[in-house]
Protein backbone atom coordinates (compact mmCIF):
# COMPACT_ATOMS: atom_id res chain seq x y z
CA UNK A 1 0.00 0.00 0.00
CA UNK A 2 3.09 2.53 0.85
CA UNK A 3 5.56 0.64 -0.91
CA UNK A 4 6.68 3.32 -3.59
CA UNK A 5 6.34 6.20 -1.21
CA UNK A 6 8.08 4.64 1.39
CA UNK A 7 10.92 3.85 -0.70
CA UNK A 8 11.04 7.24 -1.79
CA UNK A 9 11.19 8.60 1.95
CA UNK A 10 13.83 5.59 2.71
CA UNK A 11 16.15 7.10 -0.16
CA UNK A 12 15.71 10.64 0.82
CA UNK A 13 16.83 9.16 4.53
CA UNK A 14 19.98 7.54 3.49
CA UNK A 15 21.09 10.29 0.67
CA UNK A 16 20.17 13.03 2.88
CA UNK A 17 22.10 11.66 6.15
CA UNK A 18 25.24 10.95 3.46
CA UNK A 19 24.99 14.42 2.08
CA UNK A 20 25.13 15.75 5.67
CA UNK A 21 28.07 13.49 6.84
CA UNK A 22 29.84 14.49 3.92
CA UNK A 23 29.42 18.50 4.94
CA UNK A 24 32.47 20.24 6.85
CA UNK A 25 30.10 21.03 9.91
CA UNK A 26 30.30 20.96 13.49
CA UNK A 27 29.02 18.17 15.81
CA UNK A 28 26.24 20.25 17.33
CA UNK A 29 25.39 21.69 13.63
CA UNK A 30 25.42 18.00 12.42
CA UNK A 31 22.93 16.44 15.13
CA UNK A 32 20.77 19.56 14.05
CA UNK A 33 20.14 18.91 10.65
CA UNK A 34 20.01 15.50 11.29
CA UNK A 35 17.49 15.70 13.17
CA UNK A 36 15.56 18.43 11.15
CA UNK A 37 15.55 15.59 8.30
CA UNK A 38 15.01 12.91 10.43
CA UNK A 39 11.79 14.52 12.55
CA UNK A 40 10.84 16.10 9.11
CA UNK A 41 10.54 11.89 7.16
CA UNK A 42 9.00 10.80 10.56
CA UNK A 43 6.38 13.63 10.08
CA UNK A 44 5.25 12.36 6.76
CA UNK A 45 5.57 9.01 7.01
CA UNK A 46 3.23 9.49 10.19
CA UNK A 47 1.26 11.27 7.23
CA UNK A 48 0.82 8.39 5.10
CA UNK A 49 0.14 5.66 7.71
CA UNK A 50 -3.10 8.25 9.10
CA UNK A 51 -4.29 9.08 5.57
CA UNK A 52 -4.23 5.38 3.84
CA UNK A 53 -4.94 2.40 5.87
CA UNK A 54 -2.92 -1.03 6.12
CA UNK A 55 -4.07 -3.90 3.28
CA UNK A 56 -4.09 -6.48 6.68
CA UNK A 57 -2.37 -6.65 9.74
CA UNK A 58 0.55 -8.39 8.10
CA UNK A 59 1.15 -5.41 6.32
CA UNK A 60 0.65 -3.24 9.43
CA UNK A 61 3.41 -5.72 11.19
CA UNK A 62 6.11 -4.69 8.12
CA UNK A 63 5.18 -1.53 8.59
CA UNK A 64 6.38 -1.41 12.65
CA UNK A 65 8.86 -4.48 12.87
CA UNK A 66 10.44 -3.38 9.52
CA UNK A 67 9.89 0.35 7.78
CA UNK A 68 9.34 2.75 10.65
CA UNK A 69 12.35 1.22 12.75
CA UNK A 70 14.88 2.41 10.20
CA UNK A 71 13.93 6.17 10.96
CA UNK A 72 13.30 6.03 14.65
CA UNK A 73 17.48 4.21 14.84
CA UNK A 74 18.60 6.59 12.42
CA UNK A 75 17.48 9.85 14.86
CA UNK A 76 18.30 7.49 18.15
CA UNK A 77 21.97 6.49 16.61
CA UNK A 78 22.39 10.44 15.62
CA UNK A 79 21.89 11.42 19.12
CA UNK A 80 24.35 8.60 21.00
CA UNK A 81 26.94 9.12 18.39
CA UNK A 82 26.80 12.41 19.56
CA UNK A 83 26.69 12.00 23.06
CA UNK A 84 29.97 9.42 22.83
CA UNK A 85 31.68 12.31 20.14
CA UNK A 86 30.76 15.25 23.00
CA UNK A 87 31.61 12.93 26.12
CA UNK A 88 35.19 11.27 25.09
CA UNK A 89 37.77 12.18 27.34
CA UNK A 90 40.80 14.59 26.91
CA UNK A 91 44.25 12.62 27.28
CA UNK A 92 45.88 9.61 26.40
CA UNK A 93 44.74 6.73 24.18
CA UNK A 94 44.67 4.47 27.40
CA UNK A 95 42.00 7.06 29.00
CA UNK A 96 40.26 6.83 25.84
CA UNK A 97 40.07 3.55 25.10
CA UNK A 98 38.60 3.11 28.64
CA UNK A 99 35.74 5.24 27.94
CA UNK A 100 34.81 3.52 24.76
CA UNK A 101 35.14 0.22 26.16
CA UNK A 102 33.01 1.30 28.88
CA UNK A 103 30.09 2.58 26.22
CA UNK A 104 30.35 -1.15 25.21
CA UNK A 105 29.69 -2.24 28.35
CA UNK A 106 26.58 0.17 28.70
CA UNK A 107 25.28 -0.97 25.34
CA UNK A 108 26.03 -4.62 26.29
CA UNK A 109 23.77 -4.26 29.28
CA UNK A 110 20.88 -2.74 27.34
CA UNK A 111 21.04 -6.20 25.28
CA UNK A 112 21.69 -8.26 28.00
CA UNK A 113 18.30 -6.06 30.14
CA UNK A 114 16.25 -6.48 27.15
CA UNK A 115 17.65 -10.22 26.33
CA UNK A 116 14.20 -11.92 25.74
CA UNK A 117 13.01 -8.80 23.44
CA UNK A 118 16.60 -8.60 21.71
CA UNK A 119 17.01 -12.19 20.92
CA UNK A 120 13.42 -12.15 19.01
CA UNK A 121 14.56 -9.23 17.13
CA UNK A 122 18.37 -11.05 16.66
CA UNK A 123 16.71 -14.14 15.17
CA UNK A 124 13.79 -12.74 13.41
CA UNK A 125 11.48 -14.37 15.24
CA UNK A 126 7.18 -13.91 14.37
CA UNK A 127 5.29 -15.41 17.23
CA UNK A 128 4.24 -12.29 19.09
CA UNK A 129 4.20 -10.18 16.37
CA UNK A 130 1.12 -9.47 16.97
CA UNK A 131 0.77 -7.87 20.24
CA UNK A 132 4.56 -6.38 19.80
CA UNK A 133 3.69 -4.77 16.39
CA UNK A 134 -0.13 -3.96 15.96
CA UNK A 135 -1.50 -0.72 17.15
CA UNK A 136 -3.56 -1.20 20.17
CA UNK A 137 -2.52 -4.61 21.24
CA UNK A 138 -2.57 -4.82 25.32
CA UNK A 139 0.63 -6.58 25.79
CA UNK A 140 1.80 -7.00 29.87
CA UNK A 141 4.01 -4.85 30.87
CA UNK A 142 6.84 -7.17 32.06
CA UNK A 143 6.75 -8.49 27.97
CA UNK A 144 8.21 -4.75 27.35
CA UNK A 145 9.83 -2.71 29.96
CA UNK A 146 10.98 -0.13 28.12
CA UNK A 147 8.39 2.11 25.61
CA UNK A 148 9.12 4.89 23.18
CA UNK A 149 7.01 8.25 22.79
CA UNK A 150 3.30 7.18 23.19
CA UNK A 151 1.31 7.93 19.60
CA UNK A 152 -1.37 5.36 20.01
CA UNK A 153 -1.79 6.39 15.97
CA UNK A 154 1.70 5.74 15.35
CA UNK A 155 3.55 3.54 17.51
CA UNK A 156 3.24 -0.15 19.07
CA UNK A 157 4.64 -1.24 22.13
CA UNK A 158 8.01 -3.02 20.18
CA UNK A 159 8.74 -0.59 16.84
CA UNK A 160 10.69 1.32 19.39
CA UNK A 161 12.82 -1.29 21.49
CA UNK A 162 13.60 -2.59 17.61
CA UNK A 163 14.51 0.49 16.51
CA UNK A 164 16.68 1.48 19.84
CA UNK A 165 18.72 -2.35 19.18
CA UNK A 166 19.32 -1.48 15.66
CA UNK A 167 20.94 1.99 16.39
CA UNK A 168 23.03 0.11 19.40
CA UNK A 169 24.12 -2.30 16.85
CA UNK A 170 25.16 0.64 14.84
CA UNK A 171 27.07 2.58 17.70
CA UNK A 172 28.79 -1.19 18.77
CA UNK A 173 29.74 -1.28 15.24
CA UNK A 174 31.12 2.93 15.20
CA UNK A 175 32.94 2.57 18.63
CA UNK A 176 34.67 -0.17 17.55
CA UNK A 177 35.88 1.68 14.62
CA UNK A 178 37.24 4.54 16.83
CA UNK A 179 39.11 1.81 18.75
CA UNK A 180 40.35 0.04 15.97
CA UNK A 181 41.85 3.89 14.56
CA UNK A 182 42.96 4.75 18.13
CA UNK A 183 45.05 1.67 18.11
CA UNK A 184 46.50 2.09 14.91
CA UNK A 185 47.42 5.85 15.81
CA UNK A 186 48.32 4.61 18.75
CA UNK A 187 51.22 2.18 17.38
CA UNK A 188 52.40 4.97 14.77
CA UNK A 189 52.78 7.77 17.80
CA UNK A 190 54.76 5.05 19.68
CA UNK A 191 56.58 3.55 17.25
CA UNK A 192 56.74 6.17 14.34
CA UNK A 193 54.73 3.74 11.74
CA UNK A 194 52.43 0.84 11.81
CA UNK A 195 54.61 -2.26 11.86
CA UNK A 196 52.51 -5.07 9.62
CA UNK A 197 53.48 -8.69 10.11
CA UNK A 198 54.93 -9.97 6.94
CA UNK A 199 52.90 -11.49 4.62
CA UNK A 200 53.57 -14.77 2.10
CA UNK A 201 51.72 -15.59 -0.79
CA UNK A 202 51.15 -19.34 -0.07
CA UNK A 203 48.65 -20.42 -2.98
CA UNK A 204 49.35 -21.34 -6.29
CA UNK A 205 51.90 -18.93 -8.66
CA UNK A 206 49.02 -19.44 -11.21
CA UNK A 207 46.72 -17.61 -9.23
CA UNK A 208 48.43 -14.31 -8.81
CA UNK A 209 49.27 -14.45 -12.37
CA UNK A 210 44.69 -14.15 -12.70
CA UNK A 211 45.36 -11.48 -10.04
CA UNK A 212 48.14 -9.65 -12.08
CA UNK A 213 45.87 -9.51 -15.34
CA UNK A 214 42.60 -8.95 -13.50
CA UNK A 215 44.04 -5.58 -12.21
CA UNK A 216 46.28 -4.72 -15.27
CA UNK A 217 43.09 -5.10 -18.06
CA UNK A 218 40.57 -2.79 -15.17
CA UNK A 219 42.92 -0.46 -14.81
CA UNK A 220 43.05 -0.85 -10.71
CA UNK A 221 46.61 0.55 -10.05
CA UNK A 222 48.43 3.90 -11.12
CA UNK A 223 45.02 5.37 -12.88
CA UNK A 224 45.28 2.88 -15.47
CA UNK A 225 49.18 3.73 -16.49
CA UNK A 226 50.71 0.64 -14.42
CA UNK A 227 52.29 -2.09 -17.09
CA UNK A 228 52.76 -5.79 -16.93
CA UNK A 229 55.93 -5.91 -15.73
CA UNK A 230 55.59 -3.40 -13.10
CA UNK A 231 52.61 -5.17 -11.79
CA UNK A 232 53.96 -8.64 -11.61
CA UNK A 233 57.04 -7.13 -9.90
CA UNK A 234 55.24 -5.53 -7.62
CA UNK A 235 53.04 -8.87 -6.77
CA UNK A 236 56.44 -10.51 -6.61
CA UNK A 237 58.15 -8.47 -4.21
CA UNK A 238 55.13 -7.80 -2.00
CA UNK A 239 54.06 -11.32 -1.90
CA UNK A 240 57.98 -13.10 -1.86
CA UNK A 241 56.91 -15.68 -4.94
CA UNK A 242 58.38 -16.19 -8.23
CA UNK A 243 55.50 -16.02 -11.20
CA UNK A 244 58.09 -15.98 -14.24
CA UNK A 245 57.08 -14.74 -17.21
CA UNK A 246 53.98 -12.99 -17.26
CA UNK A 247 53.00 -13.37 -20.86
CA UNK A 248 54.22 -17.23 -20.86
CA UNK A 249 51.89 -17.67 -17.17
CA UNK A 250 49.06 -16.37 -19.22
CA UNK A 251 49.32 -19.23 -21.90
CA UNK A 252 48.54 -21.70 -19.20
CA UNK A 253 45.59 -19.84 -18.32
CA UNK A 254 44.15 -19.56 -21.79
CA UNK A 255 45.07 -23.62 -22.93
CA UNK A 256 42.30 -24.49 -19.92
CA UNK A 257 39.45 -26.53 -21.22
CA UNK A 258 37.43 -28.55 -18.70
CA UNK A 259 37.86 -25.77 -15.88
CA UNK A 260 36.90 -22.18 -16.04
CA UNK A 261 39.97 -20.02 -17.27
CA UNK A 262 39.79 -17.59 -14.54
CA UNK A 263 38.57 -19.98 -11.72
CA UNK A 264 41.10 -17.82 -8.92
CA UNK A 265 39.15 -15.24 -9.95
CA UNK A 266 35.88 -17.23 -10.03
CA UNK A 267 36.66 -18.51 -6.50
CA UNK A 268 36.96 -15.05 -4.85
CA UNK A 269 33.33 -14.40 -6.06
CA UNK A 270 31.74 -17.15 -4.80
CA UNK A 271 34.12 -16.76 -1.56
CA UNK A 272 33.03 -12.79 -0.93
CA UNK A 273 29.05 -13.93 -2.14
CA UNK A 274 28.98 -17.14 0.57
CA UNK A 275 30.34 -14.27 3.67
CA UNK A 276 27.78 -11.44 2.41
CA UNK A 277 24.78 -14.67 2.67
CA UNK A 278 26.00 -16.04 5.84
CA UNK A 279 26.18 -12.38 7.45
CA UNK A 280 22.83 -11.70 6.21
CA UNK A 281 21.53 -15.04 7.86
CA UNK A 282 22.32 -14.00 11.43
CA UNK A 283 21.02 -10.19 10.25
CA UNK A 284 16.69 -9.86 10.22
CA UNK A 285 17.10 -6.60 8.48
CA UNK A 286 19.82 -7.47 5.93
CA UNK A 287 17.63 -11.00 5.45
CA UNK A 288 14.51 -8.71 4.68
CA UNK A 289 16.43 -6.37 2.13
CA UNK A 290 17.81 -9.61 0.43
CA UNK A 291 13.72 -11.04 0.21
CA UNK A 292 13.07 -7.29 -0.70
CA UNK A 293 15.91 -7.32 -3.74
CA UNK A 294 14.65 -10.79 -4.80
CA UNK A 295 10.72 -9.41 -5.38
CA UNK A 296 11.70 -6.31 -6.98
Amino acid sequence: MLSNSIRKLLTQLTDGLADIAGQQLTPEKRLSNSLQHIRSLLSMLREQVQQKRFDDQNSEIHFFKEVKPKFLSAKIFALEQYNIEQSKPVGTWEKQLAFYQSELEIINRCFRHHAYMYQYYRIGLTELDKLYFLRGAEVPSFFVPEFGEADPEFSTCGDYLFSKFNAYERLQEFILEQIRFGTLASEIKQHGSYQSKPLSWTGESINLVELGYGLLDSGQLNNGNAGVNDIFKWLEEHFGVSIGIPARRFVEIKRRKRLSRTRFLDNLRESVNRKIEEDEEYNPEKQQSRRNRQDN
